[in-house]
């Protein structure tokens, strides 16, 4: 069996970094981690076709920090999940915690993987509507320099799977009183929170 990682970042501005240590930590050699630029909702993904199609063989486990860096669309999530299993082909996912060496792990992430992406949709509901709103005032709102759109999005999408401050903040690169700033802003009754914003 060979241990093989997948990293990827949505933008050149954006590190690999924090994706490569964990992969290392797990005991995913170096030259058997393939890294990516580029969205994961795209339909082409150059590298991550090239591991699936032709470097992962029977036996081989593939391991990622965490579901999206498969997709950012859960049916592509399940169909690839579904066909690496069917050539004997582990998936790990390090965030949460699951894999697919058994029928449990499987299901854990169909239903994670379908989370994350009700999260996003929520997400990008919330910032259209708060946007919207916020227009509508003569206001243009941003969100802080310092928090991109992405670590902002996984926040929540962690958050709603149940993880801890300190777990996210080691997951987004993020001190923990900022993703706690992130997660009080949408929690209604806050007096930083404004319905439908995603700050």
């Amino acid at each position: 069996m060979t241990l093989y990682g997948y990293a990827r970042v949505s933008t050149e501005d954006q590190s690999l970094q924090r994706q490569l240590d964990a992969l290392a930590a797990r005991g995913v050699a170096r030259e058997h981690i393939f890294t990516e630029t580029g969205s994961g909702a795209a339909e082409r993904r150059p590298i991550f076709d090239h591991l699936v199609a032709d470097v992962l063989q029977e036996g081989d486990q593939l391991v990622v920090t965490d579901l999206d860096r498969l997709s950012r669309r859960t049916a592509r999530i399940i169909l690839t999940l579904d066909e690496l299993a069917g050539r004997g082909v582990v998936v790990e996912s390090l965030y949460e915690r699951v894999d697919t060496t058994t029928a449990d792990g499987t299901f854990s992430m169909t239903i994670l993987g379908a989370l994350a992406q009700r999260e996003r949709d929520r997400i990008a509901e919330r910032t259209r509507a708060g946007l919207a709103a916020a227009r509508a005032r003569g206001r243009h709102p941003g969100r802080p320099v310092s928090v991109t759109p992405e670590q902002h999005e996984t926040v929540l999408m962690l958050r709603a799977l149940g993880k801890s401050y300190r777990q996210v903040a080691a997951a987004t690169g993020l001190s923990a009183s900022t993703v706690a700033r992130i997660c009080r802003a949408e929690t209604p009754g806050h007096e930083g929170y404004r319905a439908g914003a995603a700050r």
